[in-house]
């Protein structure tokens, strides 16, 4: 009895312990939430290889192939991926995934064509979905079809107001669209050596798009506050008008000239300045400044520009002739774009005597030298308005070894006319 007992512990024993070893075997949907985590987490080679062992097992798992597509796709075999993913919309034309897939891939691969057509097919089989409705928009704007484009938005913004995508698209087709622009700006410059000088300029104008670039005429009005002047005697004006000319894709001009009565702007105002593009984001440029008050002041500048990513920088030297011999300065610009053209933030470090506009002072000219600093931002509200804001600090040497310090601020609001 006792060597009975003893075996059918054993035998219970045993039992138990081969059921703690055996391996819990998963369901084709806890697997397939598997291929999805590993996804998730960045193991596409993992993730890819338990998808297969899972279409080995059901074949007829479409929703697995679309998810094996999605893994290809992201990692940019689109080849790899559309062999997957044909395979599952011959059998099932109308699968929901694989139709929105099928969209993703191509808007990936910047396909406008063929997402247009895309987008439409599964608009159509899946209406209540947001994101056909939304590449039918984007692909009519990439092939400069911006009327329907702006059509499709609205048809969006009807059924929901704040879709994000659809708002975000509707304004940078307002902001890259050929449309006229008003602005006001104010800028401030201040110093107190060798006298006290605060000069206050507003200005406001246009920028107006034709067939070969833009023409930007304005108007400055500039105050100086001395104390000692009556407000007409202490201000001036100066009209302007710049016009940038696109000669190519790889070439464009600038042309620009003002004039004044001289007081405390420079009677004439001329400017030409060309530009050279190249591969792999970069630019050169080459031109010429003149300023006339009672004698002629001329400046040649050399420049270099290279996009990178989401900066721009932009390398400029000038070349000016004075009393003592030849006159050299740098300024070295560095912007970073955040989202767009219009929304950026810029530093600028320079050094020599200040070319910059708006020249105001032609005592400005005759120093010895400048070591300037800026910084600026600029910022789109929203499709029509835009706003900006800069300062900037010069330690500049006015005479020999005489110094002073000079502080500068600029803000513009700026409007598109739709």
């Amino acid at each position: 009895m006792k060597t009975i007992f003893i075996l059918l512990l054993l035998l219970l024993n045993l039992s138990a312990f081969s059921q703690l070893k055996e391996p819990k075997v998963l369901t084709p949907e806890e697997n397939f939430l598997k291929v999805r985590v590993l996804a998730s987490e960045g193991a596409y080679g993992q993730s890819k290889i338990l998808a297969r062992r899972i279409l080995k097992e059901l074949p007829a798992y479409m929703d697995v192939s679309v998810y094996l597509a999605r893994i290809y796709a992201w990692e940019t075999q689109y080849d790899s991926a559309f062999l997957i993913l044909n395979e599952v919309l011959k059998e099932n034309p109308v699968h929901p995934d694989g139709l929105l897939l099928k969209c993703d891939i191509l808007y990936w691969k910047n396909d406008w064509t063929s997402l247009l057509q895309a987008a439409e097919q599964t608009e159509e089989q899946l209406p209540d979905e947001p994101k056909p409705p939304y590449y039918k928009a984007l692909s009519l704007d990439q092939l400069g079809r911006r009327q329907e484009s702006m059509a499709t938005i609205e048809q969006i913004l009807t059924k929901d107001t704040e879709n994000s995508e659809a708002l975000h698209l509707k304004q940078q087709i307002i902001l890259n669209s050929e449309k006229p622009e008003v602005f006001v700006q104010y800028f401030s410059d201040n110093f107190q050596q060798p006298y006290l000088r605060r000069w206050h300029m507003l200005t406001a104008g246009g920028i107006i798009p034709y067939s070969k670039g833009t023409v930007s005429p304005y108007l400055n009005a500039g105050h100086l506050i001395d104390g000692g002047s009556t407000f007409v005697q202490s201000s001036a004006i100066q009209l302007n008008a710049d016009a940038y000319l696109l000669l190519s894709e790889k070439n464009y001009m600038l042309f620009a000239y003002g004039i004044s009565n001289g007081v405390y702007f420079p009677v004439h105002r001329a400017m030409i300045n060309a530009w050279q593009v190249f591969s792999d984001g970069w630019a050169l440029s080459a031109g010429a400044r003149y300023f006339y008050w009672d004698e002629h002041f001329l400046f040649f500048n050399l420049g270099v520009e290279k996009y990178l990513g989401n900066y721009w920088f932009n390398l400029n030297n000038y070349i000016f002739q004075k009393d003592y011999g030849v006159s050299f300065s740098s300024y070295l610009t560095i912007r970073k774009y955040l989202n767009n053209k219009y929304n950026y933030l810029s530093a600028t470090l320079g050094y020599g005597t200040s070319p910059d506009e708006p020249l105001t002072n032609v005592f400005d000219l005759q120093r010895l030298n400048a070591l300037t600093s800026r910084i600026s931002i600029m910022h789109q509200i929203n499709g029509n308005f835009r706003v900006g804001a800069g300062v900037g600090y010069m330690y500049e040497e006015y005479m020999e070894q005489q110094f002073r310090n000079r502080f500068e601020f600029r803000a513009g609001l700026y409007y598109k006319i739709n």
